[in-house]
């Protein structure tokens, strides 16, 4: 995360509180299934399977392949953005995605279709994690946290042997982003039951253009991307 400009880690900042709060949203619509935790909803869809309870396999099951599809779907636009305009427009077009699909989101919720409405958010969520990619590989997880608290816990230690107390920080902001998107998704949900959707939607198109006039303003004065 500290190989990021300030803007870029702001970034991932927004969007890891946007993956906790509609997490948090669609564990308390879904009655316990996670939309960003894939980790939760394996463990989940095997007690299912176990205690003889198929209609919670499949909705667990149901979630880790719309996460998936959303997986593919961020990284065939990023691979096809880097191969016709190059790999600096590749975030822009992922947050537009990340962006379509909330809209659509939203408005299938306006709709009353709400199952709708929670699966795409679902594949939105796994299209979050094609925003910050190098070579390849993620490089910075937006929602999931698991690796996250492990190499906090590491540099954490390492800071003793020589290292820097600045880089566990790094890791403990993205962790403390997704617990308190997740509050305050859990109050949202609260007040506004699955209508909290909508202001993630408004968040994610505000950082979207943001993000954009940011980088096209850097192309402008020919600074790095």
């Amino acid at each position: 995360m500290l190989a990021y400009r300030p803007g870029e880690r702001l970034l991932a900042m927004v969007f890891t509180f946007v993956a906790g709060f509609l997490d948090s949203v669609g564990f308390i619509f879904l009655g316990g299934v996670f939309l960003s935790f894939m980790s939760g909803n394996t463990t989940r869809s095997a007690t299912a399977f176990v205690d003889g309870k198929p209609h919670l396999m499949g909705l667990a099951g149901s979630c880790i392949i719309l996460f998936l599809v959303g997986v593919m779907l961020g990284a065939l636009v990023r691979r096809l953005v880097t191969r016709s305009r190059g790999l600096t427009w590749a975030r822009e077009y992922v947050l537009l995605l990340i962006c379509a699909l909330l809209v659509v989101a939203s408005s299938l919720i306006l709709l009353d279709a709400q199952r709708f409405g929670i699966a795409v958010v679902s594949v939105a969520i796994g299209a979050m994690n094609s925003i910050f990619e190098r070579r390849g590989e993620v490089a910075i997880p937006l929602t999931y946290m698991t690796g996250t608290l492990v190499k906090m816990g590491q540099r954490f230690v390492d800071a003793f042997f020589d290292g820097s107390h600045v880089v566990w920080l790094a890791h403990l902001v993205l962790w403390t982003s997704l617990s308190i998107g997740a509050i305050a998704g859990a109050l949202a949900f609260r007040w506004f039951e699955i209508g909290a959707v909508h202001f993630v939607t408004v968040i994610v198109v505000i950082a979207t253009i943001v993000n954009a006039r940011v980088r096209a303003i850097r192309r402008e004065r020919g600074l790095p991307i």
